[in-house]
């Protein structure tokens, strides 16, 4: 299998490439060929999904030789998502009051006012109008630029440099300047908040890290950063995934609208549909484990596919259906599994629990105003979603 074949377009964009699928079906564990020749085992079962992400035998860190999904990020800096315990776990533990599900209920005033704000400014233009950049962009980043304190004019910067981030065609060069460059912010947010100390997250995190010695300026910045890329990119394109869904079957804004009971369990069921880390997850064998009937060696790097283990028919009855009561949906993959699994989840679902009945509610007659064939959906990105979604009401 050569590595242009290794995540292959797909033939309808709501559904991952048939060659998952076929993989699930036949091989669940392959070995396919990455961009710089590599071979690396491919996890496309659910079952097998989860025990790769939760034994600590698979790593996360870049010192052991952990898979590049693309060229640009052959050697990026070393996030907190890109080391192992014991240090991604001191790390983590600063943050995890900020990440709780109570700390996310709290945020939903908040999340609603940005929400209102921004939909008052989509319905004052004139249609058609592009709804992930002035709605689903501007939500997520929004929040994250408050609860970090980023000046408002600096968040077209850090969306820009994340579009870069996570693109799968950027050059090394392309990410190399947009990672300096974010970097460089979040350097200056962090020495701010040493010189004006802030009751807000990156206040908190940078009094009970950097202050106490815990935490170094450099993993200060590199978290902050992380937090910026990983709080809005995917969050973005869930909500514009979402608002395309409501478009396509009138029955998903009805329910939205006329039963908030239903709301939660359809964030989950579009969290698993969709997935927005549609190429994978890598991780390398530290030793030899058997996973299910294969032996991984030492050393072999593997990719966990999401989105193949949230199409599971094994776990999740008629798969490739959107259900929008389907009991089994809290159980995806979309914020990964173990140790490493997404810190701001509870966030990210308050937000698309707030956006999308909101968005049915206020704007009824919401449709797409090109053609669906016309839509561009983001093939080249790590992150997958939509490239622009022009609407008219």
């Amino acid at each position: 299998m050569t590595a242009q074949s290794f995540l292959p377009l797909r033939s309808f964009p709501f559904d991952p490439p048939r060659l998952l699928a076929d993989l699930r079906a036949s091989r669940p564990l392959s070995q396919v060929t990455l961009w710089d020749g590599s071979d690396v085992w491919l996890i496309t079962r659910y079952d097998d999904a989860r025990f790769v992400l939760g034994d600590r035998r698979f790593s996360a860190d870049l010192d052991n030789g952990l898979p590049a999904l693309s060229p640009a990020r052959a050697r990026p800096r070393r996030l907190m998502s890109r080391m192992d315990d014991p240090r991604h776990g001191e790390i983590r533990r600063l943050l995890a009051d900020e990440f709780v599900a109570s700390r996310a209920d709290a945020l939903r005033p908040a999340i609603t006012e940005i929400v209102e704000t921004q939909l008052d400014r989509l319905l004052a233009m004139a249609p058609p109008v592009d709804l992930h950049a002035a709605f689903a962009l501007p939500v997520p980043s929004r929040l994250v630029g408050e609860l970090l304190g980023v000046p408002r004019a600096d968040q077209r910067t850090f969306q820009e440099c994340t579009a870069v981030l996570v693109s799968r065609t950027a050059t090394k060069r392309e990410f190399s300047a947009a990672d300096d460059e974010l970097y460089a912010l979040c350097a200056r947010l962090v020495a701010e908040r040493e010189r004006k100390p802030i009751d807000d997250l990156l206040g908190r995190l940078v009094a009970a890290g950097v202050s106490t010695g815990r935490l170094t300026r450099e993993e200060a910045c590199l978290t902050t950063k992380l937090l910026i890329v990983g709080g809005h990119e995917t969050t973005a394109n869930m909500i514009s995934m979402g608002a395309l869904t409501m478009m396509l079957d009138p029955a998903w804004p009805e329910a939205l609208r006329e039963r908030p009971d239903l709301v939660p369990n359809a964030v989950e069921e579009l969290l698993r549909y969709h997935t927005p880390m549609h190429d994978g997850l890598p991780r390398v064998a530290t030793e030899d484990v058997m996973v299910g009937e294969t032996l991984i060696s030492a050393g072999d790097g593997v990719i966990v596919s999401l989105v193949s283990g949230n199409r599971d028919a094994a776990v999740f009855a008629d798969p490739d259906r959107l259900d929008i009561h389907r009991p089994e949906a809290r159980r995806h993959l979309a914020f990964g599994h173990g140790i490493h699994n997404c810190l701001g989840k509870w966030i990210a679902r308050a937000e698309l629990r707030v956006a999308l009945p909101a968005l049915a509610r206020r704007v009824p007659t919401l449709a797409i105003a090109v053609p669906f064939t016309e839509i561009s959906f983001r093939e080249d990105s790590h992150i997958y979603g939509v490239h622009a979604l022009p609407v008219t009401w």
